[in-house]
């Protein structure tokens, strides 16, 4: 590292190439893990308080400046309008979000892949689906360090529970259209297994489960911002996304 600790060394992401300072643990561009050693982010953490501290930045606390923390507020934008996606579903009795023209497709596919396991978890199958393909994009992108991505499929994750929780309500009336008709899956699944007088609450149970998935993933994209983007000071250096 340099010896002048005004000046903290940068470092190439190994993904993308954006520089970043040796004190990041996740690169500011593509947000994957940098791979770099605590003790290394901890001493150039220590030289910049140390650099703070000193005669020269107390004389000119303006020296170190930034422009805004551009990386929180537009997190904080997409937050926002992520909440205003989820109040449709509290606006409309059976709200179709344009994200089940994506989901629509992985539901029909889970009938056809599971069922060869018998009648029950074919009609299971469309649900499975819905949930296991943002649960396999989630995990991969957890494990390419990824954040924002993965925080973004919990609340695709979340989202395809408030869709489901409109299917299983329509369980008794069956109001809603079929693709290329049918049996109702979830008239069919609640009738199985004795619930179809319920059929309302089980509805509520799942929305509220995909409700709180959503305002957990809202929440990690909240701090994540925070945590890596100080509230005073923003990127000083490439992309912001």
């Amino acid at each position: 590292m340099k010896n002048d600790p005004e000046i903290p060394e940068k470092t190439a992401c190994p993904y993308c190439g954006a520089a970043n300072s040796l004190e990041d643990e996740f690169c500011g561009a593509c947000y994957k893990l940098m791979h770099i050693p605590a003790e290394v982010r901890a001493a150039v953490k220590v030289k910049k308080i140390l650099a703070a501290a000193s005669p020269a930045a107390a004389a000119a606390p303006e020296a170190a400046g930034g422009r805004p923390a551009v990386r929180l507020w537009l997190r904080a934008a997409l937050i926002a309008g992520l909440f205003l996606f989820y109040t449709r579903w509290l606006g409309k009795e059976n709200y179709f979000s344009p994200l089940d023209y994506v989901n629509l497709p992985f539901h029909e596919a889970g009938h056809v892949f599971l069922g060869f396991f018998g009648r029950f978890i074919m009609f299971l199958g469309g649900t499975v689906f819905q949930l296991l393909i943002p649960a396999v994009c989630l995990v991969h992108l957890r494990r390419r360090g990824a954040n924002l991505g993965w925080q973004l499929c919990l609340f695709w994750l979340g989202q395809n529970l408030l869709g489901i929780s409109i299917y299983a309500g329509d369980a008794v009336t069956q109001a809603l259209p079929l693709v290329g008709g049918g049996e109702h899956d979830w008239n069919y699944l609640l009738t199985a297994a004795g619930l179809i007088e319920h059929a309302a609450g089980v509805a509520r149970v799942i929305f509220l489960g995909g409700s709180a998935i959503i305002f957990y993933s809202l929440y990690l994209i909240g701090l994540d911002a925070k945590n890596r983007e100080p509230l005073e000071w923003g990127n000083t250096q490439g992309p912001v996304w």
